[in-house]
């Protein structure tokens, strides 16, 4: 099957970013929940994109509690809401898509860019 050779794949990588999509990642949690979150917590970005806000939510906590790390979320709209209150720290970026993922943040940014600044200083 494709995505356990895939899985397998970045197995032997750790300087790599995962990037997967909604209907990627329900057939990894469904079928390969435990290679999935080991090859995920190894890495040092995991994008997760045209996700449900349930599933983002889902992957912000199966993280959380595989590693006992803190976790970061950052979004920019109403669908990440759920993701940003279910991280440890969360950053919302105002929008396009409103406000409403900075008002449920612990920060608020206007620009992704702005994203390495706060980073260097919460060091």
């Amino acid at each position: 099957m494709g995505a356990i050779d895939e899985i397998d794949n970045l197995r032997s990588k750790n300087d790599c970013c995962l990037v997967i999509d909604g209907e990627s990642l329900q057939l990894c949690l469904d079928h390969f929940w435990e290679e999935f979150i080991e090859i995920a917590v190894r890495l040092p970005v995991v994008v997760a994109c045209r996700c449900s806000p349930t599933q983002k939510a889902d992957i912000t906590r199966l993280i959380k509690t595989y590693t006992q790390k803190r976790v970061l979320s950052i979004g920019d709209g109403g669908n990440d809401v759920s993701m940003i209150q279910a991280a440890d720290v969360g950053v919302g970026i105002v929008g396009k898509e409103g406000m409403q993922a900075s008002l449920a943040a612990d920060f608020s940014i206007t620009q992704f860019s702005h994203l390495t600044t706060l980073l260097r200083k919460w060091r």
